[in-house]
């Protein structure tokens, strides 16, 4: 069943990113690098937790953000689900919902797209979560999607 759904995934988000990436260019690994973004930015906060980005941005040119405009619906329900998957098979954690946007690179960027990711709690901190309080926050600039 799993492999049914990932190799539909595969070919769904080759489809769509095909239509994104310049004639001639390998295609654009999305997922790969949504993957190495939960790698890169893992918080180990004791033994046996590590927590992860759990809402990303995926940035891109404008004209490329154009052409998704019909799919960007589904493909981020899409990629936060592989995320989510990735994360299981790490034993990774969430601070809160997983989330993935789509918006267009805010200083109109042609050539590539590009990733973004923060940690983004399911409730505000309080005086009583002092381990959610030493988390660094890293912020994403609205590029509105």
């Amino acid at each position: 069943m799993i492999g049914r759904f990932e190799r539909a995934m595969d070919r769904w988000t080759s489809a769509v990113w095909a239509s994104v990436r310049k004639p001639g260019k390998k295609p654009m690994d999305v997922v790969a690098r949504l993957r190495r973004e939960c790698d890169d930015n893992a918080l180990i906060m004791g033994h046996g937790r590590t927590v992860v980005p759990n809402c990303f941005s995926i940035e891109l040119p404008a004209d490329s953000h154009r052409r998704l405009a019909g799919h960007r619906e589904r493909l981020g329900p899409e990629l936060a689900a592989e995320i989510r998957r990735y994360a299981a098979e790490r034993s990774y954690s969430f601070a809160g919902p997983v989330t993935v946007g789509v918006a267009t690179h805010p200083d109109g960027g042609r050539a590539r797209y590009r990733v973004r990711s923060r940690l983004v709690p399911c409730h505000p901190p309080t005086h009583t979560d002092a381990p959610t309080m030493a988390l660094p926050q890293v912020t994403v600039p609205n590029a509105g999607t």
